[in-house]
């Protein structure tokens, strides 16, 4: 089983451009987050797959459209989509995969101002240089 789950990186990666999402919300939402990204790509870019995956069990959901090729039209259709859908949803825009460079500027979908203040707070203190993950954690300034 664990084989299967491994190999489907690899196999989506052979059909094109991946533009991947690791959220987490509530099981009963995640077939519907799914179908509402398909329809929303599918509309104007047919050729578009999507493969959803995950853990059923905490409610992380791996979400993957995929595209013959890298198009900036259909990174727009899901961006900020599927985190304006998430925060919904009252999920969170990143499961087990963390923010990395790419969510740090969508985290305000998923936490407060105030706490991502009092998270920029400690950042700084436990780190006043900056150069411990430097832009992944926290919206850059």
């Amino acid at each position: 089983m664990m084989g299967l789950r491994e190999n489907i990186a690899p196999a989506l990666k052979s059909l094109g451009f991946n533009y991947k999402y690791d959220v987490s919300l509530p099981i009963r939402d995640m077939y519907s987050l799914v179908e509402k990204v398909k329809v929303r790509i599918l509309q104007s870019f047919p050729d578009t797959k999507i493969a959803a995956y995950g853990h059923v069990g905490d409610g992380d959901l791996h979400l993957n459209p995929v595209t013959p090729a890298y198009n900036p039209a259909v990174l727009e259709l899901i961006e900020p989509f599927v985190y304006e859908e998430v925060s919904r949803l009252k999920g969170s825009i990143s499961a087990e995969h963390g923010l990395g460079l790419k969510k740090a500027n969508y985290l305000k979908y998923s936490k407060d101002t105030d706490l991502i203040e009092t998270m920029r707070t400690l950042k700084d203190l436990f780190d006043p240089n900056g150069i411990m993950n430097p832009y992944k954690l926290l919206p850059w300034k």
